[in-house]
């Protein structure tokens, strides 16, 4: 059976879309009241906080009152002092040489015992403020001494009539001096203690009197200038002040300056020289020494020929014309290859030159020291392997010599074997030192003890005559140094002296002296062989470089490297006979300096 299906008639839809356009209504009036709600929580809850009062302004708080003494305080109070006591001998000295009722004094006796009373007074302040012992506060010793100036100058004012009126102006300096070292508002107090004890005194003449009315109207005036005073001198304190302390400011920013700039100059790689108008070296860094190679004798105040007369000549070059270009030099004692700017500093005939010094042979150097650092990594790592067959061989070779085995012309080979055996063995050995530059241990060394035990095994290691090597060592002196690194630079040196003098008696000679500033100890080693040629002193500190047979090349080397690492200079000198070698190394002034 079929359900017959009824369809919607029209009323009922607009009805039902009547009811959906006011269902819409009243969703968008709850999302306007949803979206009010939190503006309205936050508004209740800003007026339920309690209403607190906006912060007042600051109130004006006056500069603080200096209470210290400094010493300008102090000059100016002895100059006021000293002004008090010539004022109050002048007095003193009118009062008794002068006739007093000739110039109208009232009272002749008692002005002369107020003038000299006054005078005491001026002489004790005088005495006073030159005291060592710490006085009273500022504030409360200006007041006592205008307490004291108005005392007096009272007692000189009342005993002396209508003529001691002009002394109210003998006030002024003190009044001045208030307003100068007080630098503040409380120095006009003075000015007005100082009028109305003044103006008291002569309304009290007045009524007496003994003076006209003229004279409280100039006294008032005189106030007037206490004032005047009083503010031009706080005026001019607080300007001084002001004045002070910027310059106080710009000496501490300069003298910070000047130390960052000596921290850059004496890091920086390049040597720095300042050198005035007639030559003479105002200043150096640590690196003019290391290129120029005069450790221990350097120091400011030396003309710059001293220095190097290369240098010299260069600066005289320039001065003749500053756009001349100057050649790379080479230095004889440290052979270094340097290049020099010269930059005028200061402004006019004046200024001075700046010269810097640019190791040109540093690029080369480092480059050079990667190398050697890693061949000396490699031949770490290949040592243990290297080694092992040497052993090997080297035992081999003795237990052939020993069993007697090889015939009488094998016996050639066989020392062949052995020595390029050992050649091997120290090569390996010397290049493995080539790591070693950075793991020195500085300690104090007494170097006429650890010389003298050197020396004695030197002796018997290398079968040298006891009277071969002379050496003169003071006793007291010490130095900073790695010990093993500095018994091997001896060592290698003592070695290198016998195998090229003529193996005499006193044929290696060994001085030790403190340097030229006291703050360095010079060792020098020099021998009676037939020197090193003048072409070859160039390259004698170069890796690998020998003119022995069997040599390998790095003792001297690798000898410079570790006084290097130490703070210290290995130099071959300039003098015969022989090779003649120095060491500066850092002095230690006490054994527990490190």
């Amino acid at each position: 059976m079929r359900r017959a299906i009824r369809l919607p008639s029209r009323r009922p839809s607009r009805w039902c879309a009547a009811c959906a356009a006011e269902s819409i209504s009243r969703a968008r009036r709850r999302e306007k009241s949803a979206a009010a709600m939190p503006a309205r929580v936050e508004l209740a809850a800003v007026m339920a906080e309690p209403l607190q009062p906006r912060p007042a302004a600051p109130p004006f708080e006056p500069p603080a009152v200096p209470s210290l003494i400094t010493e300008s305080s102090r000059r100016i109070l002895w100059i006021v002092g000293l002004y008090r006591a010539v004022c109050g001998a002048l007095l003193l000295g009118a009062a008794l040489f002068f006739d007093l009722r000739a110039l109208s004094i009232a009272v002749p006796n008692a002005f002369v015992t107020a003038a000299g009373l006054y005078f005491l007074y001026g002489l004790l302040t005088l005495w006073w403020v030159q005291r060592d012992a710490p006085l009273l506060p500022l504030p409360a010793l200006l007041l006592s001494l205008l307490v004291g100036d108005l005392f007096f100058l009272a007692m000189l004012i009342s005993s002396g009539g209508a003529a001691g009126g002009p002394l109210s102006i003998l006030l002024f300096p003190q009044l001045a001096a208030s307003g100068w070292l007080m630098r503040t508002q409380v120095a006009f107090f003075h000015a007005a203690l100082a009028s109305s004890v003044l103006l008291a005194l002569d309304g009290w003449r007045l009524l007496q009197g003994v003076i006209a009315g003229a004279q409280l109207f100039q006294t008032g005036l005189v106030g007037f200038g206490y004032f005047a005073t009083v503010g031009i001198a706080l005026a001019l304190g607080r300007y001084a002040k002001a004045s002070e302390d910027l310059a106080a400011q710009r000496g501490i920013d300069v003298a910070n300056l000047e130390q960052v700039n000596r921290l850059i100059i004496q890091d920086m790689q390049d040597g720095v020289l300042v050198v005035d108008l007639n030559g003479v070296v105002r200043g150096h860094n640590a690196q003019v020494t290391r290129l120029l190679g005069g450790f221990g004798r350097m120091r400011g105040g030396m003309r710059l020929a001293e220095f190097s007369s290369t240098l010299h000549d260069y600066w005289r070059r320039w001065q003749e014309d500053f756009a001349e270009a100057l050649p790379p030099f080479k230095v004889d004692t440290t052979q270094r290859l340097l290049r020099v700017r010269l930059v005028r500093i200061g402004a006019g005939l004046n200024g001075g030159t700046l010269i810097y010094l640019e190791d040109l042979g540093r690029a080369q150097s480092e480059a050079q020291q990667m190398k050697l650092a890693a061949m000396g990594r490699l031949t770490a790592s290949i040592a243990h392997e290297i080694r092992n067959p040497l052993s090997a061989i080297n035992q081999a070779s003795q237990l052939l010599e020993e069993d007697g085995a090889v015939a009488p012309e094998g016996e050639r080979l066989l020392s062949m074997i052995r020595n390029n055996a050992k050649r091997i063995d120290r090569i390996v050995g010397e290049v493995l030192q080539l790591n070693r530059r950075d793991r020195q241990q500085p300690e104090v060394v007494p170097m006429i003890d650890f010389m003298t035990s050197l020396v004695e095994e030197i002796v018997q290691a290398e079968a040298i005559p006891p009277r071969g090597v002379v050496m003169q060592v003071p006793d007291d002196l010490l130095v900073i140094f790695d010990r093993g690194h500095l018994n091997q630079i001896v060592w290698n040196l003592v070695r290198n002296a016998w195998q090229h003098c003529q193996k005499k008696e006193s044929s290696i000679r060994i001085l030790a002296r403190p340097g030229y500033m006291g703050d360095a100890v010079i060792l020098e080693l020099n021998d009676d062989g037939q020197g090193i040629p003048a072409e070859l002193r160039g390259q004698i500190f170069e890796p690998f470089f020998t003119t022995r047979p069997g040599g390998t090349g790095l003792g001297l080397y690798i000898a410079r490297e570790l006084a290097d690492a130490n703070g210290a200079a290995l130099e071959l000198l300039p003098k015969g006979p022989g090779a003649h070698f120095r060491i500066t190394m850092k002095r230690a002034l006490s054994p527990a300096e490190k």
